[in-house]
Formats: structure tokens, C-alpha cells, sequence
């Protein structure tokens, strides 16, 4: 064929970033991560669509999908592994609908078999639009249980989902909306504040887990999203490990003046 196998996301990135915009530069934004399946001559393909950063061009590049692949329906394509719901949840949260940007859908939530292995599907439809939408995920290999009053949104390891540049434009927007101080709030909302703060801190902390063992920061390579990677570049010292332990124990100090 024509065109190109990718196995994974990386070697799509690899391959487009090897081949500059008529205009000379070789720096794009991708407009959607998963990609569009699409049948060619009946193979299965993926289509991806990039915008160059130089010019703003479209640039549309489409891969043939690995052996794997080609026998799943089109469109069905894993995301990744989501290590909790609340991570699950949150990745949906901050996908908005290709059609009008809605992001919000009542969510039905299934389990599905790819390639052997158990996966959580979540589908529905856009309210704005109605356009179907769908997300399927790599589920863990164990499921922990949530504590309702600390948020966490996985283990030990850093996220699949979300780059450490998503994760602390997360803890920004919960800060933002969240009050400094509970003066003049009744219980249910110092409660919410509370929540809202530690869940703050949690994102923080997926940032931290980016930072790998024997460095002191989040390399810039481990941001692969255009939002990861645009708080970066407004401010990388905000990836220092240290730094990082500073603010996510702010916010979690600052939510104990709410009460329990």
C-alpha cells in the first residue's frame, strides 16, 4: 500500500515530525490523538490529522494499522491504560467532541475483549450534537479501591492517558475555581472545597511521577501534548521535583483549614 504500518502513537510522531510542511518546518499540533479509522482499497486505516506550527496548514497523514488492529471494528481503538475510573473519567472530561466541543455525555460504561485482554468502554452520545462517541481503555491488572475522601488517580507509575503538563493544567483550573479561605461557606461547601483541593494535590502529584529516578525535573521529551507542552514552555522550573512536592503539599494543607 501506499502508505505507511505505525504500531504505536510514537512511531506516528516519528514518522510526521521526518517530514516538514511545504512551508519548511517540521513542528506540528496533532488535532486529534486517536486518530480516524478509515477503509482503504479494504484496508484498515488510521487517519491523523496535524496542524504545522510554522503556517497552520492541515496536514493529514493515514497508516495502515498493524495485524492486531485490522481485525477490530473501525473505530474501536484503546487509549491506553486508565488505572482508575476517576482517570478514566477525567481523560473524557477533557476531550471535547470533534463536531461542536461539547465535552460532557451520559456515559454508558461496559467491559469489552481487545486482543484477548479485558478493556472498560465508556459511549454515548454528544448532547450538543448527538455525534456517537467512544473511549475505550486498557483496564489494570488490579482494580484498587477509592477512598472517597482522598482522590488518586493511579499508582506508583505515571499516566498513559495524560502527559505531567495536562496533569498540572488539571490542578490550575480546580485551583482557580476553588476559594482561598472557607469564610462565609456552610458545610457542604468547605466540604466540596476540601474535595476539590486534595483533588488538586492529586494531579500534582501525577506530574511528580513523571520526573524519573535519578533526575530532578520532567524532561521535556516526556510531554507529548500540545497543552503539556505549552505550560512548559510559560514555565519549565515548574517541573522541578521540589517544586512540585511544594505545591501539591500547599494544596493539601490549605484543605485542612476546611474541616474533615
Amino acid at each position: 500500500m501506499a502508505f505507511p504500518y505505525a504500531r504505536t502513537f510514537d512511531e506516528v510522531l516519528a514518522y510526521v515530525g521526518e517530514r516538514p510542511c511545504v512551508c519548511g518546518a517540521t513542528e506540528t499540533e496533532i488535532e486529534n490523538r486517536t486518530g480516524e479509522a478509515v477503509l482503504i482499497g479494504g484496508v484498515s486505516a488510521v487517519r491523523f490529522s496535524f496542524t504545522c506550527g510554522e503556517c497552520a496548514k492541515l496536514r493529514e497523514f493515514t497508516f495502515r494499522m498493524t495485524e492486531e488492529e485490522a481485525a477490530r471494528p473501525p473505530g474501536f481503538r484503546v487509549l491506553g491504560l486508565a488505572r482508575t475510573a476517576a482517570e478514566a473519567h477525567l481523560f473524557m472530561d477533557l476531550h471535547e467532541c470533534d463536531v461542536c466541543g461539547e465535552a460532557a455525555f451520559d456515559r454508558d460504561f461496559g467491559v469489552v475483549i481487545v486482543d484477548g485482554e479485558p478493556c472498560s468502554r465508556y459511549s454515548g452520545r454528544c448532547p450538543g450534537c448527538g455525534n456517537p462517541r467512544e473511549f475505550v481503555f486498557r483496564l489494570p491488572d488490579e482494580t484498587p479501591i477509592p477512598d472517597p475522601a482522598q482522590p488518586s488517580f493511579g499508582g506508583d507509575k505515571p499516566s498513559e492517558l495524560l502527559d505531567a503538563g495536562e496533569w498540572l493544567s488539571v490542578a490550575d483550573a480546580i485551583a482557580a475555581d476553588t476559594p482561598a479561605e472557607p469564610a462565609g461557606m456552610d458545610a457542604e461547601e468547605r466540604q466540596q472545597a476540601r474535595y476539590d483541593l486534595l483533588t488538586a494535590a492529586a494531579a500534582v502529584a501525577e506530574a511528580r511521577k513523571f520526573v524519573a529516578a535519578g533526575t530532578e525535573a520532567v524532561s521535556p521529551e516526556a510531554l507529548w501534548s500540545p497543552t503539556g507542552r505549552a505550560v512548559y514552555e510559560a514555565d519549565s522550573g515548574r517541573f522541578c521535583w521540589q517544586r512540585l512536592d511544594l505545591v501539591e503539599n500547599v494544596y493539601r494543607e490549605i484543605a485542612v483549614t476546611f474541616g474533615d
